[in-house]
């Protein structure tokens, strides 16, 4: 039936006389009939979508016509050849043979109907890698749980056809984030830096306030080329303005801001500015996977920048540090929304840890239970254990029958609060008794939840619009009962792994990649495409 149809519109072709549609029938047909489809040589990666539009449009061209490449054309084969501007690889989308044809245009007269194809599949192409990323993160980012934006690449392809502007239609398919648009200028910055010498600086020895050091010259011109040192500096040793400028550049690298230049900034300073490069690309890469929209307001963790921010119309309104799950007990990244509050908390201790924390600390210290507040219950029951029947010596993993449940109080892991959006990762926000950990500046320590370091003034800006007020939640803290809030309109939060940003001060920032998760997407971003399996 379907074969019919298709016959039936190609009579209909026929009879209106389109240039070069019975060559792109007969295309189609072979296509359906099992040959290869292939460009030029070059394999074409969306053959059934291309069979659907140009079926759909009665075999009419888009890009080329009895003359040659359309404008339209000749301004996607400028974007292709610059897509590299954006982290994305010019050879992906066939730019070195589509260059050739705009030198030398008479070289293409007997290959138009090809050219129509390929330019048709690589713009496909390239509009699905920027609107959900060349990669696929479910293969190249572990515990990476975001939802992922769709393949949509007909639907531009039909936009293109409706007749917009290519460039319309390209930013349409681009995040709309700035923070995407602000790291392409960044990418662009760093390239330029490359040129320049980058020796590495020794990490030792260190240099201090007021210290004299061969190397400080150096250093002074390495921080005007990355944007810290606004002043020539001409000094003879470390003073207040090469101070100023060391701490901009720990500013923004994560580091102790003690203007100090110690092994930790002098490492960072070594990075060149080609490695920076990469670094920005795959966080380009990262914001490509993600739905534009995340929301009017909402809370936004930066698990590599141990950060966490709360976003309202595109202004940030709060910002505080947080801690983040330790490298084996990594932080996942997904997006989620928050929809109650749990004010004295208990906290019921995962099996996991049960078994693997807890137990150790219990047969170490006989009265650990009792001293951190712990009622021990027979597995899933209400039945209360009395710890001290227990021969926790004969204790182990496979024959671990508890559930610890650690109540409210000073002690609880948990803190003073709890922020609830359900998942299956068991990861939430909470407070923390170990407040001494937020003055790290590396603060990856948790078991995977996040731990928040202001938690009150958190849940006071998210119960602002409950009607509730600071005092009334100094109130409930005090009071030591465990209370329920619910959020009469859902926060979402969007839990993330940043290792380049540049923010609305157009101030670019980079951290660790505390999880090695770089080095394993920039791979599989440079790889060259795959050609689409044999059906």
């Amino acid at each position: 039936m379907k074969r019919m149809l298709v016959a039936c519109l190609w009579l209909c072709v026929l009879a209106s006389g389109t240039w070069a549609s019975n060559d792109l029938y007969q295309r189609v047909e072979a296509w359906q009939a099992g040959f290869p489809a292939v460009a030029l040589g070059q394999p074409l990666y969306h053959s059934h979508a291309l069979i659907h539009f140009y079926q759909a449009r009665g075999f009419k061209t888009l890009w080329v016509a009895e003359n040659g490449l359309t404008e339209q054309a000749k301004q996607l084969i400028h974007e292709i050849d610059s897509i590299g501007n954006e982290g994305l690889l010019p050879e992906d989308y066939s730019a070195a043979l589509f260059v050739q044809w705009l030198r030398e245009p008479a070289a293409l007269s007997t290959e138009l109907l090809d050219a129509e194809l390929l330019l048709s599949d690589r713009f496909l192409t390239l509009v699905n890698h920027l609107s959900a990323g060349k990669t696929d993160p479910n293969q190249v980012a572990e515990q990476w749980r975001a939802p992922l934006v769709s393949d949509q690449g007909l639907v531009f392809l039909e936009k293109m056809a409706a007749g917009q502007a290519l460039a319309t239609v390209l930013d349409s398919a681009r995040p709309q984030q700035a923070r995407y648009r602000r790291l392409i200028d960044a990418l662009a910055q760093m390239r330029a830096l490359a040129t320049e010498p980058w020796p590495a600086f020794s990490l030792r020895p260190s240099i201090k306030r007021e210290g004299r050091d061969s190397r400080l010259p150096d250093i002074a011109r390495r921080l005007q080329l990355l944007g810290d040192l606004d002043v020539q500096w001409s000094g003879s040793s470390l003073d207040a303005d090469l101070i100023e400028a060391v701490r901009n550049f720990q500013r923004r690298h994560g580091l102790q801001q003690d203007g100090d230049i110690g092994p930790e900034t002098f490492r960072a300073l070594n990075v060149t500015p080609a490695e920076r490069a990469v670094q920005i690309m795959v966080n380009l890469e990262r914001w490509r996977w993600l739905d534009s929209d995340l929301g009017k307001k909402f809370l936004l963790v930066n698990i590599a920048g141990f950060d966490l921010r709360v976003i309202e119309n595109d202004d940030r309104i709060l910002q505080q540090p947080v801690i983040v799950g330790r490298d084996y007990r990594k932080t996942p990244v997904f997006s989620d929304k928050i929809r109650y509050l749990v004010f004295n908390p208990t906290w019921t201790v995962p099996a996991k840890l049960a078994i693997q924390d807890k137990l150790p600390e219990i047969k170490a210290n006989p009265n650990y239970l009792a001293e951190y507040g712990f009622t021990v219950y027979r597995g899933g029951s209400q039945d209360i254990v009395d710890p001290s029947t227990v021969d926790w010596a004969t204790v182990n993993a496979k024959n671990f029958n508890f559930r610890l449940v650690q109540a409210p109080g000073p002690l609880n892991a948990l803190g003073q609060v709890k922020f609830m959006f359900p998942n299956s990762h068991d990861v939430y926000l909470h407070d923390t008794p170990a407040r001494e950990l937020f003055d790290k500046h590396q603060r990856a320590f948790s078991s995977g939840c996040i731990r928040v370091a202001d938690p009150l003034l958190l849940a006071e800006l998210l119960l602002k619009e409950e009607g509730w007020t600071r005092e009334q939640i100094d109130q409930l803290v005090a009071s030591g009962v465990t209370k329920t809030v619910p959020l009469k309109t859902p926060v979402p939060v969007h839990i993330e792994y940043w290792t380049a940003w540049v923010d609305s001060r157009n101030t670019l920032y980079f951290r660790n990649d505390i999880y090695q998760r770089d080095r394993v997407l920039y791979e599989s971003l440079i790889q060259p495409l795959s050609p689409p399996a044999a059906h």
